[in-house]
């Protein structure tokens, strides 16, 4: 995969080359030695029936893997907090979770235990890695990242995102990088208040989603890679009691061909 593009908040890109070059180019190699094309699946959704498309929670781990291997690991940090707006408030400095817990109950009020945890933490870095739904990214932004840096933990945060051109070889309501950088910027230029470098990924050559755009052979090999082709024919067999479109027709009729030839 490579990187498509990228936004460099309070010179987050520039923080990474001069103090953490050699975890910068870590991160790079990692996300150039996946290939996404490896990981697909094939939808059984009505509207999408037999697309091809990405399966993000496979490149999702990937990533992730290709991480660990070079000393990156998850970080979560416990800690408490209360229904006192002023006692929230006051602990918010406090970074030892035994000392929130004492201040809380010293005030009278039950200690609440709760934890923020970033996908990955080396060298005063935090990687979120995401490939899920919309709401997400803004809380990685805003929360993670942000509760992090606040504690001195990190500097900077990195967040990896997939592109749109990605994001349509997809399941829906996944987030894409154009529009949550536009997020960012529609905010401005402070906020959030942590050195964030945005990258948005993909491959080097995209899949094709349509069933048609593969040949019979072609999409066969797909189906035999997916684990919910029983799921698919289940589907197909109620949209054939169904009116529906030529096109709808012609790629129904291509899926049913190809799992009978499995």
């Amino acid at each position: 995969m490579k990187i498509a593009n990228k936004y460099n908040h309070l010179n987050a890109e520039e923080y990474l080359i001069v103090n953490r070059k050699s975890q910068l180019k870590e991160i790079q190699d990692c996300i150039a030695s996946v290939d996404a094309n490896k990981y697909t699946k094939i939808s059984c959704d009505k509207a999408s029936i037999g697309k091809v498309l990405y399966a993000q929670a496979e490149i999702n781990k990937e990533i992730k893997d290709s991480l660990k291997v070079t000393g990156w690991d998850e970080r979560k940090i416990n800690y408490y907090v209360t229904t006192d707006e002023a006692i929230n408030r006051k602990i918010i400095p406090v970074l030892d979770s035994e000392e929130q817990k004492k201040i809380i109950e010293n005030a009278g009020f039950k200690a609440l235990n709760t934890f923020n945890q970033v996908d990955f933490q080396k060298d005063e870095i935090a990687i979120e890695v995401q490939f899920g739904k919309y709401p997400y990214v803004a809380y990685d932004l805003h929360v993670k990242h942000t509760f992090f840096y606040s504690r001195n933990d990190i500097n900077v945060g990195i967040e990896i995102i997939p592109t749109k051109a990605m994001c349509e070889c997809m399941d829906t309501g996944v987030s894409w990088f154009e529009n949550e950088v536009t997020n960012v910027l529609r905010e401005g230029r402070t906020n959030p208040p942590v050195p964030i470098l945005m990258w948005g990924i993909e491959p080097d050559d995209i899949i094709k989603t349509s069933p048609l755009d593969y040949t019979d052979l072609e999409y066969v090999a797909l189906l035999k890679k997916a684990t919910n082709v029983d799921k698919l024919q289940n589907q197909i067999n109620k949209m054939l009691r169904e009116p529906m479109g030529q096109s709808v027709r012609d790629r129904v009729d291509k899926i049913q061909r190809c799992i009978d030839l499995m």
